[in-house]
């Protein structure tokens, strides 16, 4: 019967990629690290009962997926403390003439 290498080989493409596509607002990459951690769990047992022979794949695809799921959870905080931020920062202003036109008055000396 053929090792079915399957789970640690999906295992190894999710991690990668759930570590290469964290910018896309941490969600693709928190996704992505939950999936190649299930099928990395799955292929490292199926290479324990000698059904795979792919036991190095499962395992990185397992060690990349938990870093991917860190990546994406940082970024997601990340995001959120950037946007709480912004927002207490436009709304924090004691400031009563901020954004007004302030006047000077000049007075002018004729000559007589």
């Amino acid at each position: 019967m053929a090792p079915q290498n399957g789970m640690g080989t999906a295992a190894m493409v999710l991690g990668i990629l759930s570590i290469c596509l964290f910018c896309l607002y941490g969600v693709v990459s928190l996704v992505l690290g939950i999936l190649a951690v299930v099928f990395g769990v799955k292929g490292r047992r199926r290479a324990e009962r000698g059904e795979a022979t792919n036991h190095g794949q499962a395992q990185a695809g397992l060690i990349m997926g938990v870093i991917g799921i860190i990546v994406g959870v940082a970024m997601i905080v990340l995001l959120l403390v950037i946007g709480i931020s912004a927002f207490n920062e436009d709304s924090s202003n004691s400031d009563p003439y901020y954004g007004s036109a302030h006047s000077l008055s000049a007075t002018v000396a004729s000559e007589r």
